[in-house]
């Protein structure tokens, strides 16, 4: 159970973002880490778009030429800014902002690079970890098949190969006698 704590805000993860370090946070909690180092607004916000003319959805399609060109003004503003790609500028050519994050686990700060969070991918592996310990935290501990119609039977049997848990009509069904899944070896759930 404490592997599945965020070092955060020390309870369960909710939607866990791998940092560069390897170590799990909370997205929730990122933002609010982020937010408190004044970060958020300027890339650390996974929701936050760029603001450039390229980002906007009606001048994503080769087949809308006729697009406005953007004020010169504007468009000083937004190449000074480090925001978007245009014909001859690469991308975080001017002045990309390092975003930096500060972990909770190894106490080091690690760098996000320009996209902040939303350049982070979220532990799916860990979410479902954390998704089954707390379904059988809730079930008193019994082990359930995996098989049967709600409501589930509790499992007597597990099968290594099938990589499943069993109720014994479950496991009868699922390895009937003559075929190549009756010799697989029942074990414990």
């Amino acid at each position: 159970e404490k592997e599945l704590l965020c070092p955060v805000c020390q309870e369960m993860y909710k939607q866990p973002l791998v940092l560069p370090c390897t170590h799990n946070v909370c997205q929730a909690c990122a933002r609010e880490v982020l937010g408190q180092q004044g970060y958020i607004g300027h890339g650390g916000d996974p929701s936050s778009e760029p603001t450039s003319p390229a980002s906007t959805p009606s001048t994503r399609s080769p087949r809308l030429s006729r697009r406005t060109l953007p004020k010169p003004d504007r468009l000083d503003r937004l190449l000074k800014s480090g925001f978007g790609t245009y014909p001859g500028r690469k991308r975080g050519a001017l002045h990309p902002q390092v975003i930096m994050f500060p972990c909770p686990a190894c106490q080091g700060d690690v760098e996000l690079g320009e996209r902040g969070l939303a350049g982070l991918f979220r532990n799916l592996t860990l979410e479902r970890v954390v998704e089954r310990y707390r379904q059988s935290e809730s079930v008193g501990g019994a082990i359930l098949c995996q098989l049967c119609k709600p409501p589930p039977l509790e499992a007597t049997k597990g099968c290594t190969e099938c990589r499943a848990t069993f109720c014994n009509e479950c496991f009868k069904l699922f390895h009937p006698w003559g075929t190549q899944k009756a010799q697989h070896e029942p074990t414990l759930p």
